[in-house]
């Protein structure tokens, strides 16, 4: 009989937009600890992210014993439950550490992975689609969804360098969309249709006319009060000189969390995440659609049309709290995140058992993770797989213990 608790070890990706090692953030620190050691080269390193999961591209191992996917596949029925043996896990586990805003994407609905992973399987590697959810650990902002017509339409006057790049047609038609309903109903079709075409004029027209944006940074530097959004411009120009990411604040909607609040962005919305820690959770694909920020390809007529141009906003979630933790249920099937957290010194019954197996990273304190008559000792930064229907204990030490837990949505 396999064991229902089994430690595994996330895998540390390095990429320009994490914290720099000698800042020690906590993809560093977790990943020492999942690692067995300090990272003696580490000081120089970015420290981006730890995926905890069975991903092709950086899959979670099992001691010396291969990977996490390994593992399950000795013992689906087991390991995934009976109704869901024939089946990989449908979800990634991440901790992430922004200290550079990440490239603005966006990720294809399962409908469109498919077309893009048949037309382009070097780009889309993939055919699933990838929605996600970030949960703050520290304060966190990032860009998700468009702004309301309102505000865009008002950036157009207070950042008139934008209208000198997309064209007039585009101007006039979304300004109109916002005079037909004063914003009271922005996501109808005509919305739809106007911001489609500003936006799309914006991306078709910047590589031929970017000395707006140049004119537009000079102007914003020597202005005596710079607004935050002002700020957050200049701050996207540092980072990436000349990029017509630079503008998207101007379009899209710029959200501020706090630890414990979270964030679902759904297929085909824009989005990029700007600075903090988080945890996030994804369906288990790669698939990314680029818009800007970064040198990457850009698949601009890939982007234009496939986005869902919605100006309704995005409200940050506490989660749900109730007598199995906190829950972060997005409205996917693919997965929902639990937070639980156990006083020092005491016990907490999480659950007895549920149709899926999940991955477990512990976030603060140590302890134990008990199922039946296992029994796991754990500390800050480790992580485990718990099988399928496996009852689950939490004991706290000294110092309590808190833990995230991800799973196929039970809804």
């Amino acid at each position: 009989m396999p064991t229902r608790l089994t430690r595994i070890q996330g895998a540390v990706q390095h990429y320009a937009w994490g914290k720099s090692g000698a800042s020690n953030p906590l993809v560093r620190q977790f990943w020492e600890v999942q690692n067995g050691g300090p990272d003696g080269d580490g000081d120089e390193e970015k420290y981006a992210e730890i995926w905890i999961g069975t991903h092709p591209n950086a899959p979670s191992t099992v001691g010396g014993c291969g990977t996490l996917l390994d593992m399950i596949e000795k013992d689906p029925a087991f390991h995934l439950g009976e109704q869901h043996s024939t089946a990989n896990i449908p979800f990634l586990l991440k901790l992430l550490s922004i200290e550079k805003v990440l490239s603005i994407q966006s990720h294809p609905d399962l409908i469109l992975a498919a077309e893009l992973h048949a037309k382009n399987p070097t780009v889309y590697k993939d055919a699933c689609h990838k929605p996600e959810m970030a949960i703050a650990l520290t304060d966190f902002t990032a860009m998700c969804g468009f702004r309301p017509l309102r505000e865009i339409v008002g950036n157009l006057t207070t950042y008139p360098e934008l209208q000198d790049i997309v064209s007039p047609a585009s101007v006039v038609g979304i300004k109109a969309a916002y005079e037909k309903t004063k914003g009271l109903v922005d996501f109808d079709q005509s919305t739809n249709k106007a911001l489609k075409e500003l936006f799309s004029s914006f991306m078709a027209n910047f590589d031929a006319n970017p000395q707006p944006l140049a004119a537009c940074i000079t102007r914003l530097t020597t202005k005596p009060s710079p607004t935050p959004l002002d700020e957050l411009l200049l701050s996207f120009s540092r980072q990436f000189p000349g990029d017509c990411g630079v503008f998207s604040p101007l379009f899209l909607a710029v959200h501020h969390l706090t630890p414990g609040q979270s964030l679902f962005v759904p297929a085909n919305t824009p989005h990029a995440y700007i600075t903090g820690e988080i945890i996030e959770c994804m369906a288990r694909s790669d698939n990314v659609i680029r818009c800007g920020l970064t040198p990457k390809f850009k698949d601009v007529e890939v982007l234009c049309d496939s986005l869902a141009y919605d100006t309704t906003q995005q409200v940050p979630s506490e989660g749900v709290l109730g007598a199995e933790g906190r829950l972060y249920r997005p409205p996917v099937s693919d997965f929902e995140v639990r937070v639980n957290e156990v006083e020092k010194d005491s016990a907490v019954t999480i659950d007895g058992g549920v149709d899926s197996g999940s991955v477990l990273l512990v976030l603060e304190g140590e302890g134990k993770v008990k199922s039946g008559e296992e029994s796991v000792d754990v500390g800050r930064g480790e992580s485990l797989y718990v099988s399928a229907n496996s009852p689950l204990v939490l004991e706290g030490g000294g110092e309590g213990l808190k833990v995230v837990r991800a799973m196929r949505n039970l809804k």
